[in-house]
């Protein structure tokens, strides 16, 4: 991974290159670790595609999930688009870059008392699955340190640890969140099914290792222990069937890199659904990670693909590093082929 300066220029759109798969994201998320309230939100724009959607899903306790989903017709110049950041009733606003930014959200949510169950096929849910409710959420998200980035350029990503605050109110219910999590930036080109056959990523020398059970091909991680220490990144499937990676590490405002990644899962028995996972690595300073989580809940999301499906379950997980306890995402992915 590379860091390099801020630039505030990454916080607005970029031109779009060639690529078909172009697309342009933000990403949000918090965890209020009082009360378990959390949120994860992205929104992108894929000019080739001609639509930009916004995926919103609140976390409300055990496996109880407000889920809303939303797209807006789009041009092929996304420079058109900043300060108009908006798809279906979700809008993110900059007020400040890398300083401040606003995520709010009114209109239609499905109330979801058991998330396991968007893991099914829409066809086979049983009646009343979800309950229809409304969803009014005013949320602002304040940088704690410089973002840290992986890429920039052309083709780019940061990532960013920060503050949340604000208010959520679903239908007669009211929730005050004060907590701490992770966003980030990315520009380029953006294939939900990459690697999904490829394996994504080959270990030259290493004997190809046949997957048992589950075998997510991206595992992304994000986590804050408070507002001193945060970390995050990405680690893929590679040939011997090692989860492997780099990312971020924060701590009292400084960013350092993060390397030498492994991550373990464990899962729910027959299911995607993963219930565990330990992360280790090393910071450039030189120290030694070793971080176990539990995942509190997964909220599963589809997208469809030529044969199939990418699932990317994003599970709510405490962590643990060093006696201190943590909240994130422990996200994976996961490419599910078609039954007959």
């Amino acid at each position: 991974m590379t860091n390099t300066t801020a630039n505030t220029a990454d916080e607005r759109m970029h031109p779009v290159g060639n690529a078909p798969a172009w697309s342009e994201s933000y990403y949000f998320n918090f965890v209020d670790p009082a009360t378990k309230v959390a949120m994860f939100t992205r929104m992108g724009f894929r000019p080739g595609d001609g639509w930009a959607d916004g995926l919103h899903v609140v976390y409300l306790g055990g496996d109880r999930v407000a889920f809303t989903y939303g797209r807006r017709t789009i041009g092929k110049n996304l420079l058109d688009y900043n300060g108009d950041l908006k798809a279906g009733n979700l809008e993110i606003i900059c007020r400040d870059p890398f300083k401040h930014w606003q995520v709010r959200y009114q209109g239609p949510a499905e109330d979801i008392n058991n998330s396991a169950i968007l893991l099914e096929r829409k066809k086979l849910r049983p009646e009343g699955w979800y309950k229809a409710a409304t969803l009014d959420m005013d949320v602002n998200f304040h940088g704690i340190s410089d973002p840290h980035y992986a890429a920039s350029g052309e083709r780019g990503h940061f990532e960013q640890t920060g503050r949340v605050t604000g208010s959520i109110r679903l239908d007669g219910e009211t929730f005050q969140v004060d907590g701490y999590g992770v966003r980030d930036k990315s520009w380029g080109p953006r294939d939900w099914g990459a690697g999904a056959s490829s394996g994504a990523a080959t270990n030259s020398g290493a004997p190809q290792k046949p997957n048992v059970g589950p075998a997510p091909f991206v595992n992304w991680f994000s986590m804050n222990f408070g507002p001193d220490l945060a970390l995050g990144g990405a680690a893929v499937r590679h040939a011997d069937g090692v989860m492997r990676g780099a990312g971020w590490f924060n701590a009292n405002g400084r960013n350092e890199e993060l390397t030498d990644v492994i991550i373990e899962s464990r899962y729910r028995a027959d299911s995607i659904w993963h219930t565990d996972v330990r992360l280790t690595g090393r910071t450039s300073s030189g120290q030694a990670l070793d971080i176990t989580g539990k995942v509190l809940t997964v909220c599963p999301t589809k997208i469809p693909m030529r044969g199939g499906a990418t699932f990317v379950n994003e599970g709510l997980a405490e962590f643990t590093l060093d006696g201190k306890t943590g909240y994130g995402i422990a996200e994976h992915w996961h490419a599910v082929k078609t039954e007959d």
